[in-house]
């Protein structure tokens, strides 16, 4: 300058600089007057399509417009020269030559912005259904997207544009993945600004930055603005200029966000909200403010079930709630890092998902709470005290009102937080030191306290201010203490050893951990009955001779196919019996059993709550009646299943009273007369009984006259029942009605011929045992099985030995079978307790 001025001093000279950054020099900046060229606009970037393009319709020249915008124009002409080059002429017809325009268009959009180095357009494949919980949050995006939608129409009755919204909560929980579904929520591109990267070292550099990627956005919009972690452009400067830097960049975000009139919706995120400074949470900045913290018990059962879904597993039979539970203190991320594992470690085991191995799988993981527990702390009570609004629909209560009611004077607002689901392992901690014992029985009562805190109540000494018996009670029954630590400590009290065995989870558990303790039978029996027994226990316990505790193994869901199937082959048919109630039978057990030799085995598989409908369908069609009237009396009968049994006369009135059908198959039953079928239509006094249609008005009377079972078993113990009663009551597909008939001393010698027919050995059990079935009326055995027959020559033994034992038995019709008794009299005890399967 001072060079012109030498040579033309009297000349005015008017300097151009042109530049992509604003840097200005102290020195000049006084002479310098600031210009900004604003990009093209949509009628701007027509022109230079229909330049390059040629004869294209309005209506692309449109789209096309839209998607070149936030381009200069030499950027816009050299998109536009590669798409010419490309495809040379563009066929509006051909759909597919149209997506890859607009796919090669963003493919170059998304390299010109990320080299600005001061934006980037994220691609975006997660939908806001991908948000586990956050109830509030998604309801509020869902009206915004209305308004968006039809932004005209709003502007015109007096709505204003959405601003957008700040999240700030705890790392993991949501918040980026928010701004995605916003964005494929709303339809429009989504812009990430990284406040880091707008940092910049010279003087004036970072304010230029974020002018330039505002201007950008507003350019390209409308958009969603996402301003990942907004904390960072106010701490962590370096430098002297830093408070000044931070000062300048707030001002500047602040005036674009109030001033902007371009469809700019922003979603900004942060972690650390105490380092945002007070101006920028005040109301009307955003249009709200949300907190997300750690999902609750409802949202971590909804992402385990999403991050499932996305791996392609069915969740259905997993255990979710108890999953859900683990789960406590855990974010979104551990969440999906622990169903990852999970499923990771299923393919390198070649097994299925299962529920113990993602049980495994967050057991391993360590959640968030822990590894920040401090700035966990300080960002809830940061959150209580700015009244945020909860991004979750909070059923219970929020973590930050736990925390102030757990200080509360009111000892019952103490005992809400400790019982809550959501309460956190601090709180509980100092919860269980708490001066009122109610509070002290409600934190080890809740499911989700920790076994350290459990661990360290049972070892306190008797004498301590804080040991109580009740407590100890309620931690013998929690599942999370220490299974050897609370053996040793109550190894003397029977009753907290049980409760113990009954509550924990013994798949780990070995004989040689037990060695403290004394197996008693009932000890033994709590251990059957456990669901999660290991094999070694398994292997124990069916060696011992104690038979209810076989009979309860049997029916273990623990136990294996290979245990199973060799049951499933044992000789001994009782010990096939108790198998065939195992719900847990994989389906070619259940097969086996189905077409086992002994009666017995098929009654108690057709009682099978899970048996596989597709056998049910088979074992239908061997047309065994016996076994078909059990089938008939499941409460799980598929429409397809009970279309087909309603077609046999002889289970109508099973059917009939069966709570569990359809009212269309009841009404047909009923109108048909098929309930009268299955009364017996042989036998000596079969001529005695009314007609046909006599017999099904009484069916019918008895039916609209009882609502339910225990009517039913009211009526079968009175005194002077009809005949036509009894028989009906004898038919009852209730074994509990058949058994009070049975017991009912005054039932006619008629009715007992029915009911000695009964294949329930406890009806018959029942018989035998009625005061007035006396020796004489013995003969009734020529017509049953050999048990019925063995239970009434020892009835027939006890009677006679009253009198004269010779006279008795030497007329009676099963004499033998009598003095088998007799015979075996004396061992009788020892028999019963030694061969439980094979005595009467």
């Amino acid at each position: 300058m001072e060079r012109y001025n030498q040579i033309n001093p009297n000349e005015p000279c008017v300097i151009i600089l042109q530049s992509a950054e604003v840097y200005m020099p102290v020195d000049i900046e006084p002479y310098i007057t600031l210009l900004e060229m604003p990009l093209p606009q949509e009628a701007e970037i027509k022109a230079l399509i229909q330049q390059q393009a040629g004869e294209i319709s309005e209506k692309l020249t449109a789209r096309l417009a839209t998607s070149l915008s936030g381009l200069n124009e030499l950027e816009i002409q050299k998109v536009l020269k590669l798409i010419q080059n490309k495809f040379e002429q563009i066929n509006e017809q051909d759909e597919k030559q149209s997506e890859l325009i607009f796919e090669e268009i963003q493919r170059q959009k998304e390299q010109i912005i990320a080299k600005s180095g001061v934006l980037e357009m994220v691609k975006v494949d997660s939908k806001i259904d991908d948000i586990g919980g956050l109830e509030n949050l998604k309801k509020w995006l869902n009206e915004q997207s209305e308004i968006l939608n039809c932004l005209e129409e709003a502007r015109a009755f007096g709505v204003k544009a959405p601003k957008g919204t700040l999240i700030a909560g705890m790392p993991g929980c949501g918040k980026s993945l928010t701004a995605k579904a916003a964005s494929q929520l709303f339809q429009q591109p989504l812009l990430r600004l990284d406040i880091g990267s707008l940092l910049g070292k010279y003087v004036g550099e970072s304010e230029t930055n974020m002018r330039k990627a505002l201007a950008m956005a507003e350019s390209i919009s409308p958009c969603v603005l996402w301003v990942d972690e907004l904390e960072k452009a106010f701490v962590g400067m370096s430098g002297n200029n830093a408070s000044e830097v931070s000062s300048r960049l707030l001002g500047y975000f602040l005036t674009w966000m109030q001033e902007k009139t371009k469809p700019v919706f922003i979603v900004a995120t942060a972690n650390d909200i105490t380092a945002l400074p007070p101006e920028l949470l005040r109301k009307g900045r955003f249009d709200e403010i949300f907190y997300v913290g750690f999902p609750n018990t409802k949202e971590r059962r909804q992402i385990l079930e999403i991050h499932l879904k996305k791996a392609n597993k069915n969740s259905e039979n997993l255990p979710l709630a108890e999953l859900a539970q683990l789960c406590r203190d855990y974010s979104g991320a551990d969440i999906e890092n622990a169903v990852y594992d999970g499923v990771k470690n299923a393919f390198l085991k070649n097994s299925a998902v299962t529920g113990e191995l993602l049980k495994q799988a967050i057991k391993n993981t360590t959640p968030l709470r822990k590894t920040m527990k401090d700035k966990v702390g300080e960002y809830e009570k940061k959150f209580e005290e700015l009244y945020l609004t909860p991004a979750s629909q909070e059923d219970g209560l929020s973590i930050a009102q736990m925390i102030k009611m757990a200080k509360d004077p009111n000892y019952l607002e103490r005992i809400k937080v400790a019982e809550s689901d959501d309460v956190t392992e601090d709180i509980l901690a100092d919860l269980a030191k708490d001066e009122k014992l109610e509070v002290r029985k409600a934190v080890f009562n809740n499911p989700n306290c920790s076994t350290k805190l459990l661990d360290e109540q049972i070892s306190l000494e008797k004498g301590h201010p804080l040991y109580n018996e009740e407590i100890l009670t309620a931690i013998s029954k929690h599942p999370n203490v220490s299974l050897g630590l609370a053996l040793n400590i109550f190894k003397k009290d029977n009753g907290k050893i049980e409760n113990l065995f009954t509550h924990q989870d013994l798949s780990t558990v070995k004989t040689s951990d037990l060695k403290a303790i004394e197996l008693t039978h009932s000890i033994q029996q709590q251990i059957a009955k456990n669901p999660h027994i290991s094999e070694e226990l398994f292997d124990y316990l069916l060696a011992q001779k104690d038979y209810k505790v076989k009979s309860l193994l049997f029916v273990n869901n623990a136990m294996n196919i290979e245990r199973q199937e060799k049951f499933a082959n044992d000789s001994d048919p009782q010990i096939r019996s108790e198998l065939s109630k195992n719900p847990n039978l994989a389906v070619k057990i259940q097969e086996k059993l189905a077409n086992d030799s002994d009666l017995s085995v098929r009654q108690r598989l057709a009682e099978n709550k899970n048996l596989n409908e597709d056998l049910i369908r088979k074992i239908i069609q061997k047309d065994e009646l016996e076994i078909n009237k059990i089938i008939a009396q499941r409460d799980n009968l598929s429409e397809e299943i009970q279309n087909i049994l309603k077609e046999d006369p002889r289970l109508g009135s099973i059917l009939y009273c069966n709570q569990a059908i359809s009212s269309n198959i009841r009404t047909e039953l009923q109108s048909t007369g098929k309930i009268f079928n299955v009364l017996p239509r042989k036998g000596f006094f079969w001529d005695k009984y009314p007609s046909k249609d006599g017999m099904q008005e009484i069916i019918n009377q008895q039916i609209t006259k009882f609502v339910n079972n225990t009517d039913f078993m009211k009526l079968a113990s009175q005194r002077g029942l009809s005949t036509e009663e009894e028989i009906f009551l004898a038919n009852h597909p209730d074994i509990e009605v058949r058994k009070v008939l049975a017991q009912n001393s005054y039932t006619s010698v008629k009715v007992k011929y029915l009911l000695a027919d009964d294949m329930e050995s406890i009806v018959l059990k029942t018989l035998v045992n009625t005061v007035n079935m006396l020796p004489h009326e013995i003969h009734l055995a020529y017509r049953n099985p050999e048990s019925f027959k063995k239970s009434l020559a020892k009835k027939a033994y006890k009677e006679a030995s009253k009198t004269s034992p010779a006279a008795h038995l030497a007329t009676n019709a099963v004499s033998q079978v009598a003095q088998k008794v007799v015979d075996k009299a004396n061992a009788t005890s020892n028999s019963i307790r030694k061969h439980p399967f094979n005595f009467f």
